[in-house]
Order: structure tokens, then sequence, then C-alpha cells
């Protein structure tokens, strides 16, 4: 076999791994296919191979403390802000409290 049709194959079957694991991503996500941007997608793979954890835990020294808010991603944070705010404002006028979405790292309060 040629290295042409060698690197052909290669190129073939990584970007076929790409799109079986984007497509789980997505899922996962709860998103629909092709909402979860590529940016997204790049972060969720380096966090996958950071080797921080790893080294963490070889060293034994300088381990993080265990936090139940290093579970959580960081838009909660905000989403959770956003929603009592929303919830501080419409108590104030008299209307329907708000209902905060989050999809991927985009918060929409409605």
């Amino acid at each position: 076999m040629s290295i042409k049709k060698s690197l052909g194959i290669l190129v073939f079957c990584t970007q076929a791994v790409v799109v079986v694991d984007y497509n789980m991503q997505s899922q996962a996500a709860g998103l629909a296919p092709g909402e979860l941007s590529m940016k997204d997608y790049a972060a969720i793979v380096q966090k996958r191979y950071d080797k921080v954890p790893a080294q963490a835990v070889a060293g034994g020294a300088g381990r993080p403390a265990i936090s139940h808010d290093a579970d959580r991603a960081p838009g909660d944070a905000q989403l959770a802000e956003l929603a009592a705010d929303r919830q501080e404002t419409s108590a104030q006028a008299d209307a329907p409290a708000a209902v905060c979405i989050r999809r991927g790292t985009t918060v929409s309060c409605q």
C-alpha cells in the first residue's frame, strides 16, 4: 500500500474518531448536534488530557484541597448570581420569577 493511501486512511479514521467524540460530548452537555462550539469542545479535550491532576497524585504534596465548588462549571456561579438578581428585581416589581437556562457556557434569562 502506498504512503498516500496510508495517510488518507489515517486522516479519515482520525476525523471519524473526533466526530464521534464531539457528538458524545454534545449529547452529554444536553445540546443538539452542532450546538457545542469548537472552543468549548477544545476546552473539554484539553481538560481530559490535563497532566496537573496526575502530577499531583504522583507527587502527593501540593495536591489541591477538595472543594465542592471545583466540580461546578465556571458559568454556574454567574448563573446563580443572575438568577438571584432577577428574582430580587422581579419580586420588587411584582413580576413572575425569572427563568435562567444555561446552554454550554451561555446563560439566557427570561
